[in-house]
């Protein structure tokens, strides 16, 4: 099996999130996205803040993200 990079994109813009930017985190799907491109009602927003700082919170959903924070 190959060992891949996963580099996290926003759904809505398709644009690939840099360290850095501001993020939600969708409370059913477990999905990022921009905070600018969030349709979310906030009641659904799990997490929000900086890239790097969610990915770090949410480890559960998220690890597979965790080569963009450990250096």
């Amino acid at each position: 099996m190959e060992n891949r990079i996963v580099k996290p994109h926003c759904h809505v813009c398709m644009n690939e999130m840099k360290m850095g930017e501001e993020v939600v985190m969708d409370g059913t799907l477990k999905g990022i996205l921009h905070a600018d491109c969030s349709y979310l009602p906030p009641a659904e927003i799990e997490d929000k803040g900086k890239l790097e700082e969610v990915i770090s919170r949410n480890q559960r959903w998220l690890k597979s993200f965790n080569h963009l924070i450990l250096h």
